[in-house]
């Protein structure tokens, strides 16, 4: 049982080397990216006639990738030692185990680039400290499993704290509307305002902030290649872009309007109390597509504007009318919603599609289901009356958990090789570390308290990790670079 002492250590003790493992592998993939590695020469010493006084951002996120990689050695012992005594199944113990046996290769190979190795040792020992992560994180969340099945996750049924209101998502509707009701009473100008509130609230303006932020990220990545960003393409670029997410969820709100009416924290919505007629949320659709599109081709470039229009499509078709009524893979199929941003805001500058913002849009996609798993854990009895196939519906709260942490393992990683390709510095570097750290606490929290208000706190997490990940990219190529 996890309730006994020993198997509680040792799922914090697996935790706590799960956590450090990912920090080796993003300082690892900071120091590639800089030029860390050419600031110590030696190993395991640091030869080097820099003083105190004089040390570099590289230098210190050098020794800070030493230090991490010491404290996971000893974790990992810890943890090996942790599991002979500890009766937590073979396939436990075999993880585990491929976490002590790759970890002395991955600090040989480490070793042998300090000192002048191959350049294709950099690559093997960057796969092998994921290959040791990914080991630990599948080791963590099997034995996390193992004692929320022997407690039957008896907290998610009578959770007192039930979440009685949502925050922005990058490919749903994710912003409570509070739209005013008609009483009779008021003049010309109270009417023209609830009508212009009623439309602002179909645009789904929650959305726009993250979204905005992802496309400026793939300018800032797209600045690497030389070339500029100019103040009138970053302006016009972000002005199609909101343009586009507001006809993006004006068609979700007229498509789901009858299902709204199901639902608890849809059912305020314009559409639903009349507020603005179906056919005139669709003709608004339509004019604010067009409007879209006339001012990337005006003002941008032909290519972003037709990797909005499929944006578009993306989101209000094949997300909103086939995958989300119809699948339980909605939400990662639909994570290319909120991908194709990272691609446009490259595709704004340089007229074309590069790999730092593939590699983006990679990171976009494999962090929605992380990040919206744990709100339809909280709001999952709302999606049932819905009638959405949503994964916590459909295949239960222990295996949404299981996909929130793996899910999330992916993007952490994805994330580290972003910053490796794009030759991102310490400020991505910290910023990925903290917040990436805190994001995968919160996940195995889950675990240990499975509350719908613990899953909500881990769900603005996830907010607040990929907002510092993306505002790092901003300030290291406009900002520091610039």
């Amino acid at each position: 049982m996890i309730d006994d002492p020993n198997r509680r250590r040792f799922a914090d003790l697996l935790a706590a080397t799960t956590i450090a493992a990912y920090v080796l592998v993003a300082l690892g993939t900071a120091v590639s990216a800089t030029d860390g590695a050419t600031s110590c020469p030696t190993w395991p010493g640091c030869a080097t006639d820099s003083s105190l006084g004089s040390l570099s951002g590289d230098l210190l996120l050098f020794w800070a990738h030493r230090v991490a990689a010491l404290v996971t050695a000893l974790l990992i012992v810890a943890s090996g030692l942790a599991a002979r005594q500890v009766d937590i199944g073979r396939r436990v113990t075999w993880l585990v185990g491929c976490a002590i046996v790759l970890f002395p290769i991955q600090v040989a190979l480490g070793a042998a680039l300090v000192v002048g190795g191959p350049a294709a040792a950099s690559g093997l020992h960057l796969v092998l400290a994921m290959v040791i992560f990914a080991c630990l994180l599948v080791a963590l969340v099997r034995t996390l499993e193992d004692g929320a099945r022997d407690r039957s996750e008896q907290p998610d049924a009578v959770d007192p704290a039930r979440p009685v209101a949502e925050a922005s998502e990058v490919t749903d509707g994710g912003d409570k509307e509070v739209v005013t009701g008609t009483d009779g009473s008021g003049g010309r100008i109270a009417r023209l305002r609830r009508t212009a509130g009623a439309y602002l609230t179909l645009t789904k303006p929650r959305l726009m902030w993250l979204l905005c932020l992802v496309a400026l990220a793939g300018m800032g990545l797209a600045t690497l290649t030389g070339t500029p960003l100019e103040p009138s393409v970053a302006v016009a670029t972000l002005a199609g872009g909101v343009l586009a997410i507001g006809a993006s969820g004006t068609f979700n709100h007229v498509y789901e309007r009858d299902r709204d009416r199901r639902m608890n924290r849809t059912a305020d919505r314009p559409l639903v109390h009349d507020l603005v007629p179906a056919r005139n949320a669709l003709a608004f659709g339509i004019v604010l597509t067009s409007a879209s599109m006339a001012v990337l081709v005006a003002w941008v470039n032909v290519l972003a504007a037709a990797l909005t229009l499929a944006a578009i499509g993306y989101y209000a078709a094949l997300y909103t009318v086939v995958l989300k009524p119809n699948t339980v893979w909605n939400t990662v199929l639909g994570g290319g919603a909120g991908a194709l941003p990272a691609i446009i805001g490259w595709a704004a500058v340089t007229g074309s599609v590069g790999l730092p913002a593939i590699a983006l849009a990679v990171v976009i996609f494999l962090w929605t289901p992380a990040h919206f798993y744990s709100l339809a854990i909280a709001y999952r009895d709302d999606y049932a009356r819905g009638g959405f196939p949503m994964f916590p519906v459909t295949e239960g709260m222990l295996a949404a958990r299981r996909h929130i942490a793996l899910y999330l393992g992916a993007t952490l990683l994805a994330a580290s090789v972003l910053g490796w390709l794009a030759g991102l510095g310490w400020v991505y570097a910290v910023a990925s570390v903290s917040l990436g750290a805190v994001f995968l606490r919160s996940v195995i929290r889950q675990y240990r308290r499975p509350t719908d208000a613990v899953a909500l706190r881990s769900f603005y997490v996830s907010n607040y990790y990929l907002g510092a990940i993306l505002l790092a990219i901003v300030l290291e190529t406009l900002v520091i670079a610039g």
